[in-house]
């Protein structure tokens, strides 16, 4: 069964990769960089206010990046330290059959050495998770975030820097993250402000 899993993870990893076309590498790019996450946290900030009070939303706003930070925090140093497995552009097995994307003349971009879990998409899960029930009100804004969620875990696999099990299990915990936080931990804070 394990073998199995592993053969689907590899096979997945290849065709997905192999999708690659220098269009698609700059959209796929674009969207791994962190600096795309800007413009969604400014649109979660304005959906939340045109629903809430400025204290209100502010206090969600403030605890959705504390869970992405110590979500990000949990895949990184628990996960990728803990389990050590090697990003698919460091693994000797299939690296060779991969695209990657040339930041430069001869510089691909290869992620650092271990890859499980894909903190981009447990952050972006954690993110997505916790702030779901106060979206609501928007339901296209929960599809559209939906779609971004698993576009930038795509991005990951189709760079060859994550294994789709990365990003899965990384969407995984996040998802679980964000729902523990917003549901035990920080749902009566929350209640009480207006």
């Amino acid at each position: 069964m394990i073998e199995f899993l592993f053969r689907l993870d590899y096979g997945l990893l290849l065709r997905i990769n192999a999708l690659h076309a220098p269009w698609l590498d700059e959209i796929m790019w674009v969207l791994s960089s962190k600096w795309i996450n800007f413009p969604l946290a400014l649109c979660i900030l304005l959906l939340l206010k045109s629903q809430f009070s400025w204290k209100k939303t502010s206090l969600i706003f403030l605890l959705a990046l504390v869970v992405v930070s110590l979500t990000d925090v949990i895949s990184t140093q628990l996960f990728k330290d803990y389990f050590e497995r090697l990003r698919p552009s460091h693994d000797p097995i299939v690296h060779h059959y991969l695209h990657f994307y040339m930041i430069g003349p001869n510089d691909p971009y290869l992620g650092g050495q271990f890859g499980f879990v894909s903190s981009h998409a447990a952050n972006l899960a954690a993110m997505f998770a916790f702030t779901l029930p106060y979206l609501k009100k928007y339901v296209f804004s929960i599809y559209v975030l939906g779609i971004y969620v698993f576009l930038v875990a795509y991005s990951r696999v189709y760079l060859g820097v994550h294994f789709p099990s990365d990003v899965f299990c990384g969407a995984l915990l996040g998802a679980f993250i964000g729902w523990l936080f917003r549901r035990h931990l920080f749902a009566q804070l929350i209640s009480k402000w207006d």
